[in-house]
């Protein structure tokens, strides 16, 4: 008798546990069935109550565990490889609740994808993430390996879709990541992290998902050609001309022919060497003329006819022909190889015909069906197991078909993840410093190495480095604090950078005997003028600034201060030196103030690479000889630098159509603690190879990481931008307006209403409270939003001070540039207006009303009459500008109670700025204690020595 399986059935149920072995058959293999492995024994949990007393049997007992969703991954990655126990989670398929008011939904893991849409869709909603597999995969699956599909183009990937999840660790602890609304979180973005970590962080049991409105309207078309190179040319050329399709696919000659021989049949041509598949939607108003614009580009470039679906019914098969391929390629051989990398758009010619070519040297068939607008290549290797020495050809084919992406600037899995298949694979794309800053990650998550171990990081996590991050992170958790023995979590990996080299051993034991000694600045200006010359270190106060011209400059600047235990507080334009509990007196400041060049930027794969001190405006400046742009407006506006717009993780009023900065960012390089450099993330607009740090690096203020420099998405400049302004004196009649705008839908990129002191400069008249929509697009696509949001507005709120400015772009620099209060609305110096508490909330749009009238009430219950404030009425932003702090006590109480009310409604609500005195009376991050209690765990896996921005957050 088994008496892990008996306990798992007395808490369970007997009918909820599985050890039989031919039942056990069933869950050997995921969908790439190459790896096997046989479980010990599977459980069906069907609330979260029942994972987290399962998974507290399993710590017990020290055994492995697998979450597991539908078994439709492709990496190996639901394969208990070890006899752990797999955690089925089909069971807990309950949509909870769908919210339309607020655009989400709430689900059990075990939803399936499709489902979700089925449940939006009478609300004219829908759940954007559609992976081929969308009837059948789950959503915790979706989470795991931060799946993709046809439409991800357009619309992101999973984790731009994912608002919340409840998590259960590997010892029980359940914990809540993110929120109900789509702000920024308070601290780490554990949930951007935990999203795609393919279940070795945690198991994810019910999530709140964004919904978007279902299209007004669609266009596909499909184009065929002669050759394969011109159908990759009209890729790269559709997205040059500044068109983003919903969706742009790629399907060989090869698949074609087996389409069109199987159930899939669409009417394909197959005499063709190449097909693409179009999808365009959005308003009605000006689709058809982008749709020309489209087919226009394709023929150029070699299209031999262009065919756009005459109704529903025929675009419906065209994409299940182009979703039933992986099913049709059954004809080609007996078995398949999958392969799943990513290429930048511009190199999709060339890796495309090295496919081929490897194929040939192997002698093997490659077909190919793909992503083509993300770069996101799918080759078959089709093949016969029975033939003796062929297994071995095709592994070899895969791996040259990895590194000839990678050589490319691409990397090696962009929605199918690692898993057991590609773990030996992710050298080629990170360092060993990087591996490592992973390990630790995981091991901050998951101690014991118990969440599907074996997976994604190449070593095992129990043995080298993950034993001593184990531990270190052990020890930290019996003190209750930091590490007793710091030097156990230390790195022993070389220094990457070339400059001169300092054992990480030495680093960490003399930063923690450090830790109590005084800064001295005199000593530290004459350290630090030898490594940038005395010109770039000043004094400020009792603390140091010194500016490094390049990233070795800035990791010796780090060496040396770890070295010596200095606190070390990384400096861009220097608007939030105050956030939290910083302590930035008796520190270094390390400005990125000549970290400015643009590295690199290619115009047909919208993407660039330019260092932490370059200005957004003067990167935009840059970006726009090409008609592009880095759709961001952050707190701070034109003068934020692009590393403090990361470190913040702060999105502006166009967050709303836009995104967030975690939205842009592709890639990220880092100088950690202790000098070493490391690059996370990649180029390329879909990578799930490996953990996504660079989502934890962005809006963790400076705690974890300097960052030298950052690859981001970029949009194309849209042709037209105009902006509807309505003025009233009741500020809740333009909320219901900006919802009636908002639900229509218009799609406005940014809904911001300002309260009567900030208003002012928004129109020609002055009349109270302003509504700012802007909208940009085509032409007649503005036209039309502008003339409708004007009639929606004179219907909800009255239409006597409304207007609409196309010469837009002032007033929205100066609505961000409020953001961080810099300059009051008569102009004044915010020093000299007596500003002292600025404060951000986020909460579900629908809840924003009522606390802006609760924070205008408090307000006047203090004194303050014309309290400054800016809300993001389709995204539930709220900004508050005080300058009447008054009696410490009375509003720390305030914001107790504000903050209560945002909680109750999923949100957050964070202190920005605030006098010492109140800071000691209340917490301005208003964490969580246990994903404070996580956040902790993370910042010692990469910061033991508690070096950067120490106090921030805790």
């Amino acid at each position: 008798m088994d008496t892990l399986v008996e306990n798992l059935r007395a808490a369970l149920g007997r009918g909820r546990v599985a050890d039989d072995r031919d039942e056990l058959l069933v869950y050997e293999c995921d969908a790439l069935t190459h790896y096997r492995a046989t479980p010990r024994a599977v459980v069906f949990p069907e609330t979260t109550e029942e994972v987290a007393e399962a998974m507290r049997l399993l710590a017990r007992a020290r055994v492995p565990l697998v979450p597991r969703g539908a078994g439709t991954g492709l990496s190996g990655g639901a394969l208990a490889v070890n006899s752990g126990v797999v955690i089925e989670l089909a069971r807990m398929r309950r949509v909870l609740k769908v919210d339309a008011a607020n655009r989400t939904a709430r689900v059990q893991a075990g939803v399936v994808n499709a489902e979700v849409s089925r449940a939006a869709a009478p609300f004219g909603l829908h759940y954007a993430p559609d992976p081929s597999s969308q009837p059948i995969c789950t959503v915790g699956g979706n989470i795991a390996e931060n799946a993709g599909g046809i439409h991800c183009l357009k619309y992101g990937t999973t984790v731009d879709h994912v608002l919340s999840a409840r998590v259960v660790l590997a010892g029980g602890r359940v914990v809540e990541l993110g929120g109900e609304c789509d702000g920024a979180p308070a601290g780490y973005d554990l949930l951007g992290l935990f999203v795609g970590s393919e279940g070795t962080f945690g198991v994810v049991t019910e999530a709140t998902l964004r919904l978007v409105p279902l299209p007004a309207a669609v266009r596909t078309v499909l184009a065929d050609f002669a050759r394969i190179d011109d159908a990759s040319r009209a890729v790269s050329a559709v997205i040059a001309a500044g068109l983003i399709p919903a969706a742009l696919e790629m399907v060989d000659g090869a698949t074609i022919r087996a389409v069109e021989q199987s159930v899939f049949a669409a009417g394909l041509p197959d005499d063709a060497e190449a097909a693409l598949l179009v999808e365009l939607d959005g308003l009605e108003a000006g689709l058809d003329a982008e749709t020309a614009r489209v087919e226009s580009i394709l023929r150029e470039h070699g299209a031999r006819t262009c065919r756009r679906a005459k109704d529903e019914a025929e675009r419906k098969r065209l994409w299940a022909a182009r979703k039933g391929a992986f099913g049709a390629m059954g004809r080609l051989s007996p078995d398949l190889m999958l392969q799943d990398a990513v290429v930048p758009r511009s190199r999709l010619p060339e890796v495309l015909a090295e496919t081929y070519r490897v194929g040939e040297r192997h002698r093997l068939l490659v077909a190919n069906v793909f992503h083509a607008g993300d770069g996101n290549l799918h080759p078959y290797i089709c093949f016969d197991a029975r033939r003796a020495g062929e297994v071995e050809r095709v592994k070899e084919a895969g791996r040259e078909i990895m590194e000839a992406c990678v050589r490319a600037g691409g990397t090696i899995t962009g929605e199918h993840g690692v898993g057991l298949d590609k773990k030996d694979y992710l050298p080629l794309v990170f360092s060993d410093v990087a591996l490592d800053a992973m390990a630790r990650v995981r091991a901050a998550f998951d101690p014991d190495g118990l969440c599907n171990p074996g997976k994604v990081i190449p070593a095992p996590l129990g043995c080298g480095e993950g034993r001593a991050v184990a531990r270190a992170l052990a020890l930290e958790d019996a003190a209750g604090g930091r590490p007793a023995d710091a030097r156990s979590a230390t790195p022993s990996t070389p220094n990457e950078t070339p400059t001169r080299e300092v054992s990480s051993s030495t680093v960490t034991r003399r930063a923690s005997d450090a830790g109590a000694r005084e800064f001295d600045a005199d000593d530290a200006s004459h350290a630090l003028a030898r490594v940038v010359g005395a010109e770039n270190v000043r004094r400020v106060g009792d603390s140091i600034e010194v500016g490094p011209a390049s990233a070795a400059e800035a990791c010796e600047v780090l060496r040396v201060a770890a070295r010596e235990g200095w606190p070390v507080v990384p400096k861009g334009a220097g608007a939030w030196p105050d956030a939290g509990r910083a302590r930035t007196r008796g520190s270094l400041l390390v400005s990125t103030s000549r970290l400015t060049r643009v590295v690199e930027h290619e115009p047909a794969d919208l993407v660039v690479t330019a260092e932490a001190g370059l200005t957004l405006d003067a990167l935009n400046a840059e970006l726009r000889r090409a008609r592009q742009w880095l759709a961001l407006d952050p707190p701070g506006g034109a003068r934020a630098t692009l590393g403090g717009v990361v470190a913040t993780g702060l999105g502006g009023a166009q967050a709303l159509g836009y995104g967030r900065p975690r939205a842009h960012v592709l890639g990220m390089r880092v100088a950690l603690a202790d000098g070493r450099e490391a690059r996370f993330g990649g180029r390329v607009v879909k990578n799930v190879a490996g953990y996504d740090l660079p989502k934890l690096f962005a809006g963790s203020f400076g705690t974890l990481a300097l960052i030298l420099d950052v690859t981001f998405r970029l949009r194309p400049l849209p042709a037209r931008e105009a902006t509807v302004v309505a003025r009233s004196g009741d500020y809740e009649k333009l909320f219901a307006a900006a919802r009636a705008c908002v639900g229509a839908p218009l799609l406005p990129v940014a809904a911001e209403i300002l309260s009567r002191p900030l208003a002012s400069p928004a129109a020609s008249r002055d009349a109270g409270h302003a509504l700012l929509l802007r909208f940009a697009g085509a032409d007649e696509t503005v036209a039309f939003q502008t003339a409708r949001a004007q009639a929606l507005i004179t219907e909800h709120a009255g239409g006597d001070a409304v207007e609409t400015f196309d010469d837009d772009a002032a007033l929205w620099d100066a609505v961000a540039g409020r953001a961080v209060d810099d300059k009051l609305a008569d102009g004044d110096e915010v020093g000299r207006a007596g500003t002292s508490l600025v404060w951000r909330a986020c909460v579900p749009p629908s809840e924003l009303p009522a606390l802006v009238a609760e924070a205008r009430a408090d307000a006047s219950r203090r004194g303050s009459q014309d309290l400054r404030w800016q809300a993001g009425a389709g995204d539930g932003r709220l900004r508050v500008f005080d300058s009447a702090e008054g009696d410490a006590r009375e509003t720390a109480a305030a914001l107790a109670r504000l903050r209560d009310l945002a909680r109750r409604a999923g949100g957050s609500l964070v202190v920005e700025r605030a006098s010492q005195t109140l800071v000691e009376e209340f917490d301005p991050w208003g964490l969580d204690e246990s994903v404070a209690a996580l956040m902790r765990r993370v910042k010692s896996a990469l910061d033991p020595a508690d070096a950067f921005s120490p106090g921030r957050f805790f």
